[in-house]
Order: structure tokens, then sequence, then C-alpha cells
């Protein structure tokens, strides 16, 4: 298959939410979404570890599938949503690490 060079690249990837259950004490409770990540470029990679979590998030979420409101409705992407999602510290700490994960294992030779 040949390599194609796409100027805006996206890809879908699995976030697993931990966070502490609220009904079995000393557990964790897991859920998980689709995260579409934007590629960025090798140049802005290393720019990325020296900012907020918020601040990356904005470069590089573009979408997600699979994250519902108390009631069940789907919650649709918007700039609205990412930053409300942004203050959940286990579900920020969660979607920053399935992104860096992504390049760590490729920086790592896997």
């Amino acid at each position: 298959m040949a390599f194609v060079r796409k100027k805006v690249k996206t890809f879908k990837w699995p976030v697993k939410v931990e966070e502490p259950s609220s009904t079995n004490s000393g557990q964790f409770e897991q859920s998980e979404f689709i995260a579409t990540f934007k590629r960025i470029k090798a140049s802005d990679l290393k720019g990325v570890e020296s900012q907020e979590g918020t601040d990356i998030l904005k470069q590089v979420l573009v979408g997600w599938e699979g994250i519902n409101d108390e009631d069940g409705k789907a919650i649709e992407f918007s700039e609205e949503e990412l930053e409300n999602l942004s203050d959940d510290i286990d579900w920020l700490k969660s979607v920053l690490a399935a992104y860096t994960t992504t390049y760590a294992e490729v920086q790592s030779g896997n």
C-alpha cells in the first residue's frame, strides 16, 4: 500500500477512563469512548509537553464517539463540551494518556 501524504491527518483511538468508584470503596470504575485525534507535526510534538492539558486537547482532540450525559443522551463534540469535560481530572488525564501513548509507542520502536 502506498503512503498517502494528507494535509490533515486524524485517527481514532480508544480512551479508557478510570475514576474512583462512588459505590465501592477503594476501587475504580472504568468506562471507554473513542476519541478522534488530529496528528500534529513532529516539530510541534516537543512543544506539547510543556503545555497545560486543556491547551493540548484543544490542539489535538477533534471529535469523539460514545460520551453520554447522565440521561444516556449522546454529547456531541464542541469546544464548549470539551471545556466542560476538561474540568474532570480523571477524564483529562485519561485522554492525554491515550494521545501520548500512541506516540510513545512509536518513539520506542514498537
